[in-house]
């Protein structure tokens, strides 16, 4: 009997023993699983950042293209504004050259400048509606820009007097400007100068002929910033007639 005890005594401690070294393989095993699960999830994080990483364009073939000036070739620079030169910069054409009254596209196609109104010659355009009466006196310096001087009177209220130089826009080969005779009703191409100014204020002054009308020019404006007069568009104010 003692020596049955014993042998159940060994076979019990037997036991304890290897389920303890069991515990502690499978608990080494579990920390084993713990840190290769960490360590996997530090890589798809680093994975993550780098796909996430900022990509320098700076080499990108097509801005390159969009970094590169277009050539300009001017015979004489007088002839022409500066705002009209610095223009033709931003139209992305290969190559332009300016030879008189002549706007040359990348050796091939040919443009003639507005020929209204005749440089050098002074004009005096005159309108009213209501109780304001606007006159418009111009000069064409150039083939791009005007010198002119708008006088807006508003009777028994108030006066507004703007002088500056307007110009022809850059892109101006890409169509004309339609505007309506108030006189007949007849449509005429007309040809437009902007003056740009700061705190969004604009002045755009369109001029043509129409035949139906005779021989005067014809002009249009559209100008805001006028004091206490208000603001003056092709719809709120008739065509202005040289006197």
């Amino acid at each position: 009997m003692n020596h049955l005890k014993i042998v159940k005594t060994k076979n019990i401690l037997t036991t304890l023993i290897i389920m303890s070294v069991l515990g502690c393989s499978n608990s080494q095993t579990n920390e084993k699983a713990s840190s290769i699960l960490v360590d996997t999830t530090k890589t798809i994080a680093t994975g993550s950042s780098y796909t996430n990483k900022r990509v320098d364009l700076s080499d990108d073939k097509e801005n390159d293209i969009d970094k590169k000036e277009t050539e300009i070739s001017i015979k004489n620079k007088s002839d022409y504004s500066d705002k009209f030169i610095d223009g033709l910069k931003k139209l992305r054409e290969k190559k332009i050259t300016l030879s008189d009254n002549l706007l040359i596209l990348n050796d091939t196609d040919t443009i003639y400048f507005p020929e209204t109104p005749e440089i050098g010659r002074r004009i005096t355009l005159t309108g009213k509606k209501g109780n304001l009466a606007v006159a418009v006196i111009i000069k064409r310096l150039n083939y791009t820009t005007i010198d002119y001087k708008i006088e807006m009177t508003e009777f028994d209220k108030s006066n507004h007097t703007q002088n500056g130089k307007a110009d022809i826009a850059s892109s101006f080969y890409f169509g004309d400007e339609s505007d309506t005779s108030d006189k007949t009703g007849i449509s005429y191409f007309s040809t437009e100068f902007t003056d740009l100014r700061e705190n969004d204020c604009y002045t755009y002054i369109r001029l043509g002929y129409e035949k139906e009308t005779g021989p005067y020019l014809l002009g249009k404006i559209i100008k805001n910033c006028n004091e206490k007069i208000p603001d003056v568009d092709l719809d709120n104010f008739p065509t202005l007639i040289e006197k």
